[in-house]
């Protein structure tokens, strides 16, 4: 099973901010109060909160500060036998987790707006390059190369424009990604990356302070 969790970053109150805060690892505590703007902090925070939901939701009990690092900084637990992702734009953040034995998992979310789209040529393909002619397809690109670049691992590491997304089987190296969009805000434009098709994803969308669930949605991918 596949999870998309996600929120919106409103401010907090400074007292329930500082509680929030206080219950993450001191590891995490200390990189969050390293970030100037309240918009940052909050999307780490939220997004760390929706990680930690979505696995006590589906019956996790890993702690967060048993949360490794692989050498290019990806995230991810020690002997788990589930894998998760969490990104962030504008006023959006997401968290997907995926139960299927998905080795390599990535999301990506970028808020659509006006851009110069030749000022990012380099990073597209020759086949890219033709096709994007709106920003519609300019940030259907991008979020396809951000999520395989976070489920490969390496991050900007790898050459973007050697990742060609015209397709929804997409090749890296010696693995293929497949691509699932996600739909949450006509807005924003969200894409997930993962190396075993996901067949079926679910939506769960949590009102701000994070205390409720507004809906759940199942959406059936062919």
């Amino acid at each position: 099973m596949t999870t998309v969790y996600y929120t919106f970053c409103e401010q907090l109150p400074q007292t329930e901010y500082r509680r929030e805060v206080s219950l993450l690892p001191d590891s995490m505590q200390e990189r969050i109060s390293k970030y100037r703007r309240w918009q940052d902090a909050h999307a780490y925070l939220y997004g760390r909160l929706l990680l930690k939901e979505g696995m006590r939701q589906l019956g996790y009990t890993n702690a967060l500060d048993t949360i490794k690092r692989t050498k290019y900084g990806k995230p991810y637990f020690v002997d788990s036998s589930f894998a998760f992702n969490i990104s962030h734009s504008g006023e959006y953040i997401v968290c997907v987790i995926s139960t299927d034995e998905q080795e390599h998992l990535g999301i990506d979310i970028e808020k659509i707006k006006p851009i110069v789209i030749e000022d990012f040529s380099g990073i597209f393909s020759s086949k890219e390059k033709k096709e994007i002619d709106n920003y519609d397809k300019f940030y259907t690109c991008w979020t396809r190369k951000e999520a395989i670049v976070k489920a490969d691992g390496r991050g900007f590491h790898v050459p973007l424009d050697s990742i060609d997304t015209t397709s929804l089987l997409v090749r890296l190296d010696t693995d293929e990604y497949h691509i699932c969009k996600i739909d949450i805000d006509n807005g924003y434009m969200v894409n997930i990356a993962s190396l075993n098709k996901l067949e079926t994803v679910h939506k769960v969308h949590f009102l701000p302070k994070m205390n409720a669930i507004e809906h759940l949605e199942m959406l059936c991918l062919t």
